[in-house]
Formats: structure tokens, sequence, C-alpha cells
């Protein structure tokens, strides 16, 4: 009884600061705002771009997708069947755990059990990529694609999505300027590299294509991150902590910064920009009770470890993307997130508030260095934006001293558009964002049509994360660690085979 006048009352006060809002002038200039930015925007060339339906026939015409398809396509396919292998013990034939792993995971038994393994390595392969990704060093998980996709040539039917067309072109342009590169030694190696993870897109989106495959790996991804968040906390514990990328000038008070398994503060909280919002998104998402409370605690304690991270380009990025999903799915939101702003100076922590406010100080040897390395990585894209230098760090060092200024040192861009730019040249620049937008226009054309409201808020919450992600790219070169890199590629797959079971209508 108490507890249903508790709801009741909670349920009273939301509708009166509902109505309150409604009528207040701040909130109706908000909504006037934003309804005039998209009655400007409405009907233009960029915005069509991204929400207007595709024409897939297009990509059946195309020749370019016909040729790659008939190369994935040419190898000889395992028929799936349900018989159960003759050497399956009788003790696990028709059991719940096999039945449920084997619908889960869509791969059903086969007659032979060696036929079976290679029918069920892809997929199981690739939910273990998924789950050692944070973990496992950056060749190994290179040489577990490799073996997976090769796997999966003898068992799925490859067909190719609009990213997927954009993905096949970036690919083809890496190498075509890694063999150009003024390192040929160390960028050809590094294109193969990069192609491995860049297929792991491909992977998700060919091999997971039920709604349980798609809940499955989800929940390990975030799980996973999970993990990563224990062993940060666990670095606290035992006080394995390294402020090198802290100016203690500047910061004095600031004792930690937390990198987990990455190496590094701001890679990790790349990671975690990932991650929270599709741990958020379950929390919408899943229906039992149980799974909520897991998302949601997954979720506040990926939201503790990116604090700890002190990343400032993180934090902003977070903001940005929590911004995003609001737009996305309901515009009155906006005035709650305003007042969370107002409030976040008086419930933040001071130093993290000092990390935030010191973006601005140009004295910070962190921002100063960036501004320096962004203005000589300018100065070589004036000789160098046809062709670009060729990927990897020794490419970039062979130019950036001619360029530099005041000999900052720099492994990188330090921002993720511009290092693309300056290693594939203005082609591989447009062929990277031609791979975001066909992505983009996939989970906005999905979020208009779909009529489960569920996947609608799923589908928000991926396409905030990748927000998030590459407003961080501004700021840091994020593919400079490969994991991290395959953890993006992952979750555009993951995106992706969303709309793709919803579109098939597979059942669950």
């Amino acid at each position: 009884m108490q507890k249903t006048q508790n709801i009741s009352i909670i349920t009273h006060i939301m509708q009166k600061i509902e109505l309150l809002l409604d009528g207040s002038l701040f909130f109706r200039g908000i909504l006037a705002f934003f309804n005039a930015v998209i009655r400007f925007f409405q009907g233009s060339f960029i915005v069509r771009l991204f929400v207007d339906d595709f024409d897939e026939k297009r990509l059946e015409n195309s020749r370019f997708v016909g040729f790659v398809e008939y190369l994935l396509n040419r190898f000889p396919k395992i028929s799936h069947n349900t018989d159960y292998p003759a050497s399956l013990p009788r003790l696990l034939q028709g059991s719940r755990l096999i039945t449920f792993f084997t619908a889960a995971m869509n791969t059903p038994l086969v007659g032979n059990p060696l036929k079976w393994l290679v029918a069920a390595f892809p997929v199981w392969g690739l939910l273990a990529i998924v789950a050692v990704a944070p973990f496992f060093p950056t060749m190994l998980l290179a040489g577990m694609i490799v073996l997976v996709f090769g796997a999966a040539l003898f068992v799925y039917k490859f067909k190719l999505d609009i990213t997927a067309t954009a993905l096949f072109f970036y690919i083809l342009v890496t190498f075509a300027m890694a063999y150009g590169s003024l390192a040929p030694a160390s960028s050809i190696p590094i294109a193969f590299l990069t192609t491995a993870i860049m297929l792991s897109y491909v992977l998700v989106y060919t091999c997971f294509n039920t709604r349980k495959c798609l809940d499955v790996v989800m929940a390990v991804f975030i799980s996973v991150a999970a993990v990563t968040a224990f062993i940060a906390f666990y670095q606290i514990i035992i006080g394995y902590v390294n402020m090198t990328w802290v100016d203690r000038d500047l910061f004095a008070a600031l004792s930690l910064r937390v990198y987990s398994t990455f190496g590094n503060p701001n890679v990790y909280g790349a990671y975690l920009l990932l991650a929270i919002p599709l741990a958020a998104g379950l929390i919408l998402y899943v229906k039992n009770p149980l799974y909520k409370v897991y998302a949601t605690g997954v979720t506040g304690v990926l939201v503790v470890a990116l604090a700890l991270t002190y990343s400032r380009g993180c934090y902003l990025a977070l903001a940005g993307a929590v911004l995003f999903f609001m737009l996305l799915v309901e515009k009155r939101l906006i005035v709650l997130y305003g007042l969370g702003l107002a409030v976040a100076p008086i419930l933040l922590p001071d130093h993290i508030i000092a990390r935030l406010v010191s973006i601005l100080n140009f004295a910070d040897t962190s921002t100063a260095f960036r501004i320096s390395i962004w203005q000589a990585s300018i100065r070589i894209l004036q000789d160098f934006w046809m062709a670009g230098l060729g990927q990897g760090i020794e490419a970039y060092n062979m130019a950036y001293p001619f360029y530099s200024f005041a000999a900052v040192p720099a492994p990188h861009a330090h921002n993720l558009f511009l290092q693309v730019f300056l290693e594939t040249g203005i082609i591989g620049l447009l062929a990277f964002l031609a791979v975001l937008a066909c992505f983009f226009r996939t989970q906005f054309s999905f979020m208009r049509n779909t009529q489960d409201s569920r996947r609608k808020l799923l589908s928000a919450a991926i396409t905030a994360g990748v927000v998030g992600f590459l407003f961080q790219g501004m700021f840091d070169h994020v593919f400079y660690n490969y994991r991290v890199m395959l953890a993006f590629f992952l979750f555009l797959g993951i995106g992706t085979a969303l709309v793709k079971v919803d579109n098939e209508g597979t059942q669950p």
C-alpha cells in the first residue's frame, strides 16, 4: 500500500513538473529554437543524404559490390540442418543447454562433427573476439579475426550493405596509399592489420543475424567493459597509476588517472564511450527486471571508470552523446539536460571541474602540445593532401620533424580525421567519411521507420555512442590503439546487425 502511494506521489510530481515546463517561456523558447533549426535544414541535400531511404537495387546493380560479393562467395558453403552429430553424447542431444546455445548463436547442429565445428566456429570465434578484445595483444586478435573470417567464407553467404560497401572501398584506398607511402615497409603491414580489424564489421553483420544472438553479443560487450572497469578500480587500490599524462604544475591535487588494460587513460576513455551508451540503451531495451538492474549497475560502474580517467575530451564527448540521444528520442528532454548542466558544478568534485575548465587554459602543456601538433599536421597536408604519407608512426615521423614547431614530439596528429587525411590523402578521408555517413544513414532510416520502440531507443543509444566516440576523435587519434579501433568496428557491426535483423523480421 505504502509503495503504491509513493509511486502515485512521484507520478503526480512528474506531471506537475511537465505542466510547469510546458507553460514556461524558457521551455517554449528551447522548442521553438530546435524546431526552427529543423525547418531550416529540412529538405536540404545534407539532411536527405542521411534520412532518405536507400534503394537496395543500387547495390545489387553495382559492379564493385558484385565483384566483392563474387570473391567472398566463391567458396563452397556448408549447408545447415538440425541433425545431431553421431559422435555427440546422447546425454547432450536435445538437452536444454545445447538447444539454447545453438538457437541463441544461430549455429544449428549438422550431421558431421567436423562440419558442425566449422559451422559453429565463425559465430563462436567472433563472440570470443568480442570477449577478449580489451585484453589480448593486437596481433593475436588480428590472427583470430583472420581465422574466423576464413571459416565464415565456408559457412555464410556474404551480402554487402551500404556501409560495408564504403568500407571495402576504404580498405582498397588504404592499400593503395600504403604502397605509395614514405615508409612502405611499415605502412603495408599496418594496412593488412587495419584491414583485418575493419573486416570485423562485416563478420558481425553477417554472423550475428538473430535477435537472441545480438542480445548475447551486446551482453558480452558491456560485461567485458565492466571487467575492465574493475581492473581500473584495482589499479587505484594497489596504487598502480601513472601520472605521465598530467601537468603536475596545474593539477598538483590530481593523484591518479586509471587506464585499465589500455595503457593510456584517454584511450581507455574512448573505449568506454562506446560501452556506456550501449549499457544505458540496454536498460531501456531489455524487459526482464533483473537484466535492467544488471544493465543499470554496469552503466554506473562504467561511468565511474570514465570519471577516473580524468579525460577532458571524454567528459565532453559523453555529454555530447547524451545530448544527441535526447535529440533523437525526445526534444523535450533538452530542458532536463540544461538543468543537469546547471547543477553539475555543484555536484561534481572540484578536481573534475578543474580538469574541464583547464581546456581553455593554454598554459596546460597538453593543450599547448595539441595545438602545435595540429598546426604542424596542417602544414604537412599542404604538401601531401593528395596521396597522404601512408599509415603508421614511421611514415608520420618521416615528415613531421620538418613541419613541427619548437621540436614538439608527436607519434600522430592527435585528431582522428586529421590523421586519416594525413595517412590516406583526400580520397581516403572521403572514403572514411562515407563509411560513417552510410552507418548514420542506416540508423536514422531505421529509427524513422521501425515500429519497435525498444529497438528504436537501442539504435539511438548506439548512434549516440558513435557520435561521442567521434567527438573524442576531434581531440585524439582514437585509432592509435588498435584494440579500440577493433571495438569501434565491432560496435558499428552490432548497430547495423540490429537494423538487419529487424528489417528481415527474424524471429527470436
